[in-house]
């Protein structure tokens, strides 16, 4: 993982046309409204917008207005920072806009030490959600290419180190078996080890090309695929909306059935109060609150 090379907040400030503060933002932003003489600049952070705005910003809610520290929440370096979502992205991808748009209250800097530490424990509690929801961390919905399979198979044997033992008719067959399917699947071959065109295909495949075989994937995604955070939060959002949950499922852990219970708003509260207990943060953003309610009712949006 690589750290940002600028600083993560700028803290610039949107006031709205009778000077109160709606809402913390970019250089890059003050500067959209600015080009298009929708708001004055009154000193080299702050803007004044010249029309009445529909919106209250993010007025009242302390944690987007106050100034925001270029270090990292757990120990409170403010080098090698990156920017480490709470609840993980292949979850979140697939939560509703009302959770995910426009609120940074899960979002924190962390650098990169820390966040690779912490990443040890969530991944623990990836897998034991992939266990109680059914959920393969891979996805589910794969389809076997048992065709790249074979020629693969063959391309490993040439390879190996006891190919001097196979039988000479053994060893062709093989190499009839590899240089087909180099042949059927060389467009598909890694970026990084296309066919040699020098190297014959059926007769007698090169070292090159069976190596690049023996990479092909022998699986892909079907048109049924669902990937694992699909999964869980479908899971979640079908228990939010029925009066039957998922609480039930024997394989389920208790944890796991009350998380089905309580939906999209129990799993992300989990999540909050994982990453206090295993990354022990020490220098958390003023007014960050681990109960802080997950479907945004506000908008800093103020056209």
């Amino acid at each position: 993982m690589l750290s940002r090379t600028k600083v993560i907040y700028e803290n610039c400030k949107v006031l709205d046309i009778s000077g109160n503060l709606l809402f913390r933002t970019s250089q890059k932003r003050l500067d959209w409204y600015l080009t298009r003489n929708l708001a004055t600049r009154l000193d080299s952070s702050t803007i004044q917008l010249t029309f009445q705005n529909k919106g209250t910003g993010r007025r009242g809610e302390d944690f987007y207005l106050q100034d925001m520290r270029n270090e990292c929440s757990v120990c409170g370096t403010p080098e090698n920072l990156t920017m480490h979502h709470i609840v993980p992205h292949q979850y979140r991808q697939h939560m509703e806009e009302a959770v995910k748009s426009h609120s940074s209250h899960d979002l924190l800097p962390l650098c990169i030490a820390c966040h690779d530490e912490y990443e040890k424990s969530a991944m623990v509690l990836k897998m034991h959600v992939a266990a109680c929801f059914d959920a393969p961390m891979d996805g589910r919905g794969w389809i076997e290419r048992k065709d790249i399979a074979r020629g693969r198979r063959a391309a490993a044997a040439l390879l190996g180190t006891h190919v001097a033992g196979i039988p000479a008719p053994r060893v062709q067959e093989l190499r009839e078996v590899a240089g087909l399917a180099v042949d059927a699947y060389k467009n598909l071959f890694p970026s990084d080890m296309q066919h040699d065109p020098e190297c014959s295909l059926s007769a007698d495949p090169c070292v090159h090309d069976l190596g690049a075989l023996c990479a092909l994937p022998m699986r892909e995604r079907g048109p049924a695929y669902v990937s694992h955070g699909e999964i869980v939060v479908d899971a979640l959002l079908a228990a939010a909306s029925s009066d039957t949950t998922k609480s039930g499922a024997s394989k389920m852990c208790d944890s796991c059935s009350e998380l089905a219970d309580g939906g999209v708003v129990a799993f992300v509260a989990a999540w909050r109060c994982h990453f206090l207990k295993y990354a022990q943060p020490k220098s958390l953003p003023d007014y960050w609150d681990p109960s802080r309610p997950v479907y945004n009712g506000n908008s800093e949006e103020i056209g």
